[in-house]
């Protein structure tokens, strides 16, 4: 459902249930947007999301059962909040759980 566009963001629809700073939309990764806003509209709390810029794979945080899980892994990420971390060789963010380890 795309309602604006500001380069590769798009605003979707958050989760009935919950409000983010009283607002009821978020901007997500244009590419991932489609799949965020379905989430959201079925009952589906998104936390964050990107749609890893041909970088990283892409990733969708959810609450399931009052955890915070990664939709396509399922892993569960332990942090409350700052999901993403800053890689500064690549310049774009990433979840660290998700990568391999080398």
């Amino acid at each position: 459902m795309k309602i604006t566009s500001r380069r590769n963001d798009v605003i979707v629809p958050l989760s009935f249930k919950r409000e983010y700073s009283g607002l009821h939309f978020a901007k997500v990764d244009a590419d991932i947007a489609p799949l965020v806003a379905l989430l959201n509209i079925l009952g589906v709390e998104t936390k964050g999301s990107c749609s890893g810029h041909g970088k990283y794979k892409p990733s969708i945080i959810v609450n399931l059962d009052g955890k915070n899980t990664e939709f396509f892994s399922s892993k569960i990420i332990l942090r409350k909040r700052n999901f993403y971390m800053f890689n500064k060789k690549n310049k774009f963010y990433f979840i660290p759980e998700l990568q391999k380890n080398k």
